[in-house]
């Protein structure tokens, strides 16, 4: 092998140590946490910008598979909306006090654009495409509901049992998108982590506004 080829072959391994996902997680932990005082909606956005740094990195030392069909976006969508919505037509009133909570949005379309074209991409590019691929599923759906605590540890400080459902619900859901990926790739969890997003945080409130002015009418 030639000096110049040894020279790029260990630059390779470096960068790939240097962005261990866990390392990774780390950062996104630690960010979490110099960040409790900051306004929620700011927070939000600076936690979802360091894993779409985090991921973006790493693609740039090993690229992230991001396989995709129409079709397997389908599947998804379809396993996202079976899952959620029985909570949907269960819990509605709990879920919309919940979504006012957890992302206090200046409207309900920066609330739609947040959940769909955020959130959902965002994490799962981190959460399934970078830990997932590099450290399996089980730890991908363990450190994902962590990440709960991470997102939402102001919000519910002091509510450590409120904390710890949607710690849990979390990782149920990591599982849910972890099984997707492997099965139908990293479109497909996406597809169907923007859809739970959809039926579970944002057409409550939508519902409710619904319902206050049909009762408004009557």
């Amino acid at each position: 092998m030639s000096p110049r080829r040894r020279r790029k072959s260990r630059s390779s391994k470096s960068s790939r140590r240097d962005l261990d996902p866990y390392f990774a997680y780390l950062i996104f932990v630690g960010v979490g946490l110099g960040s409790l005082q900051v306004d929620t909606e700011v927070r939000l956005a600076l936690l979802w910008s360091t894993l779409l740094a985090l991921s973006l990195i790493y693609a740039g030392g090993k690229p992230v598979a991001a396989r995709y069909s129409l079709a397997n976006l389908g599947r998804g969508a379809m396993v996202g909306f079976i899952i959620s919505l029985p909570f949907l037509l269960a819990a509605r009133g709990v879920l919309n006090e919940s979504s006012a909570r957890l992302f206090p949005m200046p409207s309900q379309a920066a609330l739609f654009q947040a959940l769909t074209f955020v959130s959902a991409p965002v994490e799962e590019l981190y959460f399934r495409g970078v830990l997932q691929r590099e450290r399996g599923l089980l730890s991908a759906a363990v450190l994902y509901g962590l990440a709960g605590a991470v997102f939402f540890l102001p919000v519910f400080r002091g509510l450590a049992l409120i904390l710890l459902a949607v710690v849990l619900s979390m990782g149920l859901l990591g599982f849910v998108y972890g099984y997707v990926c492997n099965q139908y790739g990293l479109g497909a969890s996406i597809a169907c982590h923007a859809v739970v997003n959809l039926v579970l945080l944002f057409l409550p409130p939508v519902l409710e506004r619904l319902g206050q002015g049909l009762t408004v009418i009557v």
